[in-house]
């Protein structure tokens, strides 16, 4: 599964009991892309929703997305710009319903989290992180 941004960096992480998702670190203007090839079943203001199999990818904090409902899009497809520093990205079991903040089933990158292992740095899909490294949550 690909990342929704460029140099992905998780910059918060949510608890499940208020919603669910993580916040990639984002300049504004940046692109946003599909982590999975499906069908945008979404497209309100800021937001998108891809499904995936059953699977629902919520990206949210766009700036003039450039799919429209109905459409087909494949994996690391542009979506929209990021309207902001950050991104919020969520993956949720199908149906997606607006103002839902269900503990979601399952997380995807459970085994290929986005870490930062040092400040400034670059995070690493599914790296481990060395002994005294901090991660940004």
């Amino acid at each position: 599964m690909a990342a929704p941004v460029h140099k992905p960096v998780v910059v918060r992480e949510f608890d499940a009991a208020v919603h669910s998702g993580r916040d990639y670190r984002t300049e504004p203007g940046g692109t946003v892309r599909a982590t999975l090839a499906g069908v945008v079943v979404h497209v309100d203001g800021d937001q998108v929703v891809v499904e995936s199999n059953a699977i629902w990818h919520l990206y949210r904090r766009l700036s003039g997305p450039t799919v429209n409902q109905g459409e087909t899009v494949e994996t690391g497809e542009l979506l929209g710009s990021a309207a902001d520093s950050s991104l919020h990205y969520e993956e949720r079991v199908a149906p997606y319903q607006a103002g839902d903040h269900r503990k979601p089933q399952f997380d995807l990158h459970i085994n290929a989290r986005m870490r930062v292992v040092a400040p400034g740095d670059s995070a690493v899909e599914g790296a481990v992180e060395p002994p005294g490294a901090t991660v940004t949550t």
